[in-house]
């Protein structure tokens, strides 16, 4: 039971840190402020869906299974974004650069199926992890478009 909580602990940190570096996108690119702001505020609220959906099932092994997988994806993405939070304190990113950031970080979740570790055997709870892919996929398309917008200037 207590890796079970480390896991959802380690996933829901994950989406907080990638929240906070579209946070430091949008302070450092004033002019696409409120892009960055609204996606990074769907990584809370995607953190905010694992945590509820957790408290409300209670942490139980009837409510999930972990996969062989599951630390080192989480790692590897939480590993990257903790990496470029640093770059971006060190040297504040263009547009370009962060979109190109954001998109490795964001199509990584889906390649990795960071959505899909997590062996859910409630109904709720896959509705929520299914919620959070679709959401992840809406991101990617998301910033394909304005970086498609981007290299159009």
């Amino acid at each position: 039971m207590s890796d079970q909580k480390s896991i959802i602990t380690l996933f829901e940190e994950n989406e907080l840190k990638i929240s906070q570096l579209y946070d430091m996108y949008a302070q450092a690119l004033p002019d696409h402020k409120d892009f960055w702001e609204k996606i990074s505020e769907e990584e809370i609220g995607h953190a905010n869906a694992i945590s509820d959906a957790f408290a409300v099932l209670g942490k139980k092994n009837e409510y999930f299974e972990e996969n062989n997988f599951t630390r080192g994806i989480i790692k590897y993405v939480s590993d990257f974004v903790e990496e470029q939070i640093m770059a971006a304190v060190k040297k504040k990113p263009t547009h370009l650069e962060a979109i190109n950031v954001a998109l490795r970080v964001e199509q990584s979740m889906l390649e990795k199926k960071c959505f899909e570790i997590f062996i859910p055997t409630d109904d709720a709870l896959k509705d929520v992890l299914k919620r959070l892919n679709q959401d992840t996929e809406r991101h990617v398309n998301l910033l394909r478009k304005e970086l498609k917008d981007c290299q159009k200037k």
